[in-house]
Formats: C-alpha cells, structure tokens, sequence
C-alpha cells in the first residue's frame, strides 16, 4: 500500500517528536503492509510552517536511519500545504512542494480545521491553471462538509482530489467525520486513503483495517484503488483513471 499523507519526519512539526518515533512509525507502517510512506510535514500555515531546507534535512536523516535499520518502507517527501488564496501566487514562484518529480503535479492541501473559505473553489481552480493540480486533505473532518458532502464532491467535480483519513473509516475521529465519509463514497467521491499519522501512540500509521471498511462501503475495487492505483499515478506524475 502506498500512504500519501503522513507526519513521519523527525522533530519538525506536530508529528514523530524525535528519529527513533519516527522510524517506530515506519515499522508499524511495514507491519500493516504500506510499503511506500509519503512525508507531509506542514507547510505554509499562521503555526506550522516547516521550511523546504529543514523538511529535506529531516527526510535526508530518516531515510538514512531507515535503511540503515533495514525497514522495508520506501519514504517520499512533498508536504501539507495550507490553504491560503496566495496559493496560485505560491506555485508560480515554485514554493509549494508537490507530489513526485515531474509531470503532473499534485499538491495536498489542508483547509483550517474550522472550515472552508468562501473562495476555495475559485482558489483551487486557479491553482490549476498554475499547473499544480489540488489534493484536498481529509475533507470529511471538515466542518463545513458534515452537512454537505456534497459541496466537497463538488470540488472533485472541478478537478481536485479527495483524501480521506484512514481514522475516520475506523472511528477513530468523530461521528461527524466517519458520516460525512461514507457519504463521500455513496457520491463516489473518495480518491484515496492515508493515514495522516502523527505518533507511534496517538494517530499511528496503517491503512488496513481502513481498507476493509472502505471494501463494504465503496466495492471490492475499491481498496486497490484508493490505496495503490491512485496514490501511484500521484506519484507517477499522471492522471488517475
């Protein structure tokens, strides 16, 4: 399985607190069968806002001690880029870190916790046509979508992607987001599946026990998909089918 949100680098944000947590994460990760894990540190936001050099020191020492410790997880690097109207203004100047090495772009972004701005939609499409094409984070945690799932199928509609957290599948997260995300998948509006885990303990990686749920609430096809087939294209640098 491929994870393509997860907080593994070590001591940069509000994920793995030091090396050894981090490379902790990547073993629960390998125990549960994701053998790819995408580092998301937090980029761009009014709190967290880790910058490109310290993300690639972190990436550059955890997949050192990660080989050298023998796990078999390959680790990636992009970043969770938080929503801001300037995000187009961000791509042009080559500041947002984006999904693989070329082709097309993907870029995940992470509305406020609170809600989703009024102009997302016109942000998001303008962000496009930078060329960086959007991945919305875990929208079903998102407050404004509880009641209308169906604005955030809307946003896929325009061509965004959709995450939805493995956690929410599992009750892991409130009532709230775990309804809204079945929601999404009775739209067929969930793109993917990850983790955006934090701790070993709190938060810990693994898609698992997410992909069976997702297997009853969106078909047998489905756990393939939203865990290997779109996250590779996404890392591949092409469209997903």
């Amino acid at each position: 399985m491929i994870d393509l949100h997860a907080h593994v680098l070590p001591g940069v944000d509000d994920g793995a607190r030091d090396l050894a947590e981090a490379l902790d994460m990547l073993r629960l990760a390998a125990e549960k069968g994701t053998r790819v894990v995408c580092a998301t540190p937090h980029s761009h936001g009014p709190d967290l806002d880790v910058p490109a050099e310290k993300a690639d020191a972190a990436f550059a020492a955890l997949s050192a001690a990660a080989r050298e410790a023998g796990i078999a997880v390959e680790v990636r690097l992009a970043a969770e880029n938080w929503y801001r109207p300037d995000l187009p203004a961000l791509a042009r100047e080559g500041r947002l870190r984006t999904y693989g090495a070329g082709g097309r772009r993907w870029a995940l972004v992470e509305f406020p916790p609170t809600h989703v701005p009024a102009e997302a939609a016109e942000t998001l499409f303008a962000l496009r046509l930078e060329g960086v094409h959007p991945v919305v984070a875990h929208p079903e945690r998102n407050p404004s979508f509880w009641a209308r799932p169906e604005a955030a199928a809307a946003l896929r509609d325009q061509g965004a992607l959709l995450q939805v957290t493995a956690g929410s599948l599992t009750g892991l997260f409130r009532k709230e987001s775990r309804d809204c995300a079945k929601a999404l998948f009775r739209l067929g509006a969930v793109d993917l599946l990850a983790s955006d885990a934090h701790r070993r303990d709190r938060r810990p990686p693994g898609l698992d026990e997410a992909r069976k749920v997702a297997a009853k609430w969106g078909g047998s096809k489905a756990p393939e998909r939203l865990t290997e087939a779109v996250p590779d294209a996404i890392l591949r640098g092409t469209d997903p089918a």
